[in-house]
């Protein structure tokens, strides 16, 4: 098979299974790998691991591939993306880039440590190729596996020559100043969480975007892992989108972790972090019941209630806490609700933002006895050089909702 790929300059019309974006740095070809794999055994569920573990090595090589030689100038911040597609026949995979240049495959020197990764593609995979965008903005490289059992393609197709990156999530914007800001809602909102707040937003200083995330609010029937990192890339892509080269994040509550996800994710593009009530990078540990108590809030509104009740100190009137559960239960679905639960709380990356000299200002509630003043400081001061901590008396762990007009005045004035 040796002798190169095949190569085109338009890219035929396929249907995707599934997309996924990944950050631009070392940490994407095992991201990639575990994804490959995850997704066909889902796929698959009977299959065995050997075609697994084939589909994600050589997912990893085109992934290692694309990270070391597409556009070095702009690493960091180049836009990367898997694709899985399935037929009746098999697999394809393909890594989306934004360098057009397409792949030259040479043979490795035998006493070389890298080099290796289209030569094994080359000799694995059933055919590979590379496409080229027909805007010339970049390429992907695709190889195909017969793994038995693939599901049907899916109903939907995208427009050729598009790129699968993450979906740029519904949104609002409110504001036309030249700060931009994104505000990454928490696990019981969405985006209208924030709509109390647009009147007394100072729009000549900033402009701000709300999105949903997958699974919630106007995104609710949109469908994904449901993951921080998934998160993480359609919240860069929603900045792509509107031209954001650079931008500030709010995140509130599951917010909090996910705005650190961005902020890893797109190094050099976030200004400054504003955290209310932010979950740390370290996830939050959980005793027996009350894990069994989160983990039931996906199906029981009376969980939902109680959480919201204990968080607020319970001081907050009965008919306010109706309304609340009320607006969760009806601006989620209960899978991604519940999946969400694993991300924020269990997923632990707290060593790559140590030492991070992004600042950032955390806002913390005296009536929020989970992530409390005292948690606050333990974990983002500890971490963060430039972080500076605000306890707002009047309120628990919905500042948003409890005091919001000096929740507002303390945002824009660490942001100006």
């Amino acid at each position: 098979m040796l002798g190169g790929p095949d190569v085109t300059t338009a890219p035929a019309r396929q249907r995707p299974v599934a997309d996924r974006r990944l950050p631009d740095s070392l940490r994407a070809p095992a991201i990639a790998r575990r994804w490959v794999e995850r997704t066909f055994r889902r796929w698959n569920p009977d299959s065995g691991d050997e075609a697994a573990a084939l589909l994600g090595e050589l997912t990893s090589e085109l992934v290692t591939n694309a990270i070391m030689h597409a556009i070095p100038a702009e690493r960091g911040r180049r836009a990367l993306a898997i694709r899985m597609i399935a037929d009746g026949e098999g697999v394809r995979v393909e890594v989306h880039d934004p360098d057009p240049a397409l792949p030259t495959m040479r043979v490795p020197d035998r006493a070389a440590e890298s080099g290796r990764g289209l030569f094994l593609v080359d000799a694995q995979a059933a055919r590979w190729g590379a496409v080229r965008r027909p805007d010339g903005r970049g390429k992907h490289v695709w190889f195909s596996l017969p793994c038995a059992s693939a599901p049907p393609a899916s109903p939907e197709s995208p427009d050729e020559g598009e790129s699968p990156m993450s979906v740029a999530l519904p949104h609002d914007v409110h504001g036309t100043g030249p700060h931009r800001v994104i505000a990454l809602h928490g696990w019981f909102g969405d985006r209208t969480q924030w709509r109390g707040l647009h009147p007394y937003l100072d729009g000549d200083a900033f402009t701000y975007a709300f999105p949903d995330y997958r699974g919630y609010g106007d995104a609710r029937d949109l469908t994904g892992d449901y993951t921080l990192a998934e998160i993480a890339g359609d919240v860069i892509a929603l900045a792509d989108k509107l031209g954001w080269d650079t931008f500030s994040l709010i995140g509130h509550s599951m917010g909090g972790t996910v705005m650190q996800r961005v902020m890893l994710d797109a190094p050099g593009r976030v200004r400054k972090l504003v955290g209310i009530s932010p979950v740390p990078a370290c996830g939050v540990p959980f005793d027996e019941e009350s894990w069994a108590l989160f983990a039931g809030a996906a199906a029981r509104p009376a969980d939902r209630r109680a959480i919201i009740d204990f968080t607020t100190g319970s001081r907050m009137p009965s008919r306010w806490l109706d309304r609340m559960v009320a607006a969760s239960v009806g601006n989620s679905d209960p899978a991604a609700f519940r999946a969400y639960l694993d991300a924020w709380a269990r997923t632990d990356y707290h060593r790559e933002v140590i030492g991070n000299p992004t600042p950032a200002l955390i806002i913390a509630g005296a009536h929020d006895p989970a992530l409390s003043p005292d948690v606050m400081r333990r974990t983002w001061l500890e971490w963060y050089p430039n972080a500076e901590l605000t306890v707002l008396a009047d309120a628990g762990h919905y500042a948003v909702e409890e005091t919001p007009l000096a929740l507002i005045s303390h945002i824009e004035g660490f942001l100006r």
